[in-house]
C-alpha cells in the first residue's frame, strides 16, 4: 500500500486495501498475482477481481482502482474497456481538451483512448502534426475502432472537435 502513487484517491486506496484483504481471506498472497515488470492485464489478477467482483464481494470499482494504482488495464468479464485512461500521456491529452467541449464528446475521446491503451497504443504515434487537419492513421484508427470495437459513431465528431480536426467515415462503395 505504501508503494502505491500518491494520485490516487482516499476511495480508490480504500477499494485495494479491500481487495488485499479479500485476498488474504481466501489464502492467496499479492506477490503470487501480481503482475511481472510491463504486464498490463496479467490474467491470475484479473479472474480474481472480477470473481469477486462478479460474487459482490468487492465494489465494482475495484479494477478501476487497481488500473490506476498499478498502471493496469483489467478488464471485466464482458470485456469493456475503463473509462478513463491509464497512461499518464492520455491523462495529459485529456486534461489539455478545450473547457468548452461537451462532456459526451469527453467520454468518446476518453473511451477511445483507452481502446488504444487495450491495443498497446499510444495517441503520439497517431496524433497529428501541427497544422495537419486528416492524419490518416488516425483517421484509420478510429474507423477501425467505430466498426471493429463497438466504439460510439460519435467518437470520431468528437476527436474532430476536440483536436479541430477533419476525420472522415469511410466512404460506402
Amino acid at each position: 500500500m505504501a508503494q502505491l502513487p500518491e494520485t490516487l484517491n482516499k476511495q480508490q486506496r480504500s477499494r485495494i486495501s479491500r481487495f488485499l484483504r479479500h485476498l488474504e481471506q481466501q489464502g492467496q498472497r499479492w506477490s503470487a498475482l501480481a503482475p511481472a515488470a510491463g504486464e498490463e492485464r496479467p490474467t491470475a489478477l484479473e479472474a480474481a477481481v472480477n470473481t469477486a467482483v462478479q460474487h459482490h464481494e468487492l465494489h465494482t470499482g475495484t479494477r478501476a482502482a487497481l488500473n490506476h494504482g498499478f498502471n493496469l488495464l483489467l478488464q471485466g468479464p464482458s470485456g469493456q474497456v475503463r473509462l478513463a485512461p491509464v497512461l499518464l500521456e492520455h491523462q495529459t491529452v485529456m486534461a489539455q481538451l478545450p473547457e468548452t467541449l461537451d462532456q459526451s464528446y469527453r467520454s468518446n475521446i476518453s473511451r477511445f483512448l483507452c481502446h488504444l491503451e487495450q491495443q498497446g497504443r499510444h495517441w503520439s504515434a497517431l496524433a497529428p502534426a501541427a497544422g495537419e487537419e486528416r492524419p490518416a492513421a488516425l483517421e484509420a484508427a478510429v474507423n477501425t475502432a467505430i466498426m471493429d470495437h463497438r466504439l460510439d459513431p460519435g467518437t470520431r465528431a468528437a476527436i474532430n472537435r476536440g483536436f479541430k480536426l477533419k476525420l472522415k467515415a469511410p466512404s460506402k462503395r
